[in-house]
């Protein structure tokens, strides 16, 4: 004879069983009610709870959802699916707070499962925590070497962190897999142009719009390729025609903008970088180079105002943070200047000129003996900078030298 507890099983698996049937049928509302009643049967089951918690985000109830998913770990803490969608929910919601640990949860609870990787990798990225999102791409595509998303956003990793040798890699694997993505392929180029390559960076861009003439990133990266190579003239008139012809691409104006500095046409640069970050107040680059700008045309104030809004943008933009509190100590604010210099030592304590402008302040103050130790750590930053490229300079024979300069096929 079969028990009541037995059967109460085997009616809550066929409702849970049902409902996955009809959710991948598309049908939400089918599913749902499937969902209800196993939670009926058996409402301590994690599962359930995750299930419905899913359908819910995907209706746009993501508070709900939370709710639902935080429901499921309470159950069940080791239930690593419910912290992974609790991750994605809580990051849609802009709470990277929430997200980020519930999706550290879930690749502890499940290493292997490269989608975590994945995730918890893109919203570290996406935070600014760019040394922490690296080792989880590195495992994800060690996972899955076959996913080009994983390898994009490697790439994209990389490349922030300067290591563009190991990007144009990633880029390449991506292409490779998708070749048809036009994302995948002009970020190639791009890492390719500033490499040094710029034929080989072209030829990507035309591939792209030879399949699709009006792709905007492959126009905009082919100005850019005369950006790069210094034909500042030329980049000014290809970013004016795209300027019109895409008045509301931050991109454009930002680059725009860059190749205007570099003629010393600075009030125009300025003006054209207000722009960029008028269309896309998130761009962290332009309210940096802006600032620069500023502080070449001697507007600290306007130097200020642009650092504060990268370093909000990107807390972890040590060289914003440096600048900042250096145009701060020009404008006698030398307690905030200061705070903003250990920032950018804590971020970087490799680059000695924070040291030196946190040393002017301190001396100001009267506090010599911190000075003169932060001087010494200058000194030592310093030293450390330049062997650091004086072996990579040694290792360097006249045949790698060369090489650099072949366009790779």
């Amino acid at each position: 004879m079969i028990s009541l507890s037995i059967v109460l099983l085997l009616a809550q698996t066929d409702w849970l069983a049902q409902g996955r049937a009809l959710k991948a049928k598309g049908d939400g509302a089918g599913a749902m009610a499937a969902f209800r009643k196993a939670s009926e049967k058996t409402p301590a089951s994690a599962i359930v709870w995750d299930e419905i918690g899913f359908l819910l985000a995907v209706q746009g109830r993501r508070g709900d959802a939370q709710t639902h998913f935080e429901r499921a770990i309470a159950l069940d803490a080791a239930y690593a699916p419910a912290h992974y969608h609790l991750a994605v929910a809580a990051w849609l919601d802009r709470d990277a707070n929430r997200a980020i640990p519930a999706g550290r949860d879930a690749v502890r609870l499940d290493p292997r499962n490269a989608e975590y990787r994945f995730r918890l990798g893109a919203m570290l990225y996406e935070a600014g925590h760019d040394s922490e999102a690296l080792p989880e791409l590195k495992e994800g595509v060690k996972l899955a070497p076959r996913r080009a998303d994983l390898w994009y956003q490697l790439g994209l990793t990389q490349q922030r962190l300067g290591d563009l040798a190991l990007s144009r890699h990633s880029f390449q694997q991506a292409v490779t897999l998708v070749p048809s993505s036009g994302d995948y392929r002009n970020s190639l180029g791009l890492v390719l142009v500033d490499l040094g390559f710029a034929e080989a960076g072209l030829a990507q861009f035309q591939t792209i719009l030879r399949q699709h003439p009006l792709n905007v990133s492959a126009q905009v990266n082919t100005a850019y390729v005369y950006l790069q190579k210094g034909d500042y003239d030329r980049a000014v008139t290809e970013f004016e025609r795209l300027k019109k012809a895409y008045p509301d691409q931050a991109v454009i104006r930002y680059d725009l903008a860059l190749a205007l500095k570099q003629k010393d046409r600075l009030d125009e640069a300025k003006a054209e970088f207000r722009e960029a970050v008028k269309l896309n107040p998130e761009m962290a680059e332009a309210y940096y180079t802006l600032g620069i700008t500023a502080w070449q045309n001697g507007d600290f104030e306007e130097t200020a105002d642009a650092m504060r809004n990268a370093v909000r943008l990107r807390p972890r933009y040590a060289e914003a943070h440096y600048m900042l509190g250096t145009v701060l100590k020009q404008k006698g604010d030398l307690d905030e200047a200061a705070r903003a210099l250990q920032m950018a030592i804590r971020l970087n304590p490799e680059t000695p000129g924070p040291f030196n402008t946190l040393a002017q302040i301190r001396q100001a103050q009267g506090d010599r003996e911190e000075a003169a130790r932060l001087f010494g750590l200058a000194a030592e930053a310093k030293r450390k900078l330049e062997a650091a490229q004086a072996k990579k300079l040694g290792t360097m024979g006249p045949a790698t030298r060369d090489s650099q300069r072949v366009v790779p096929k």
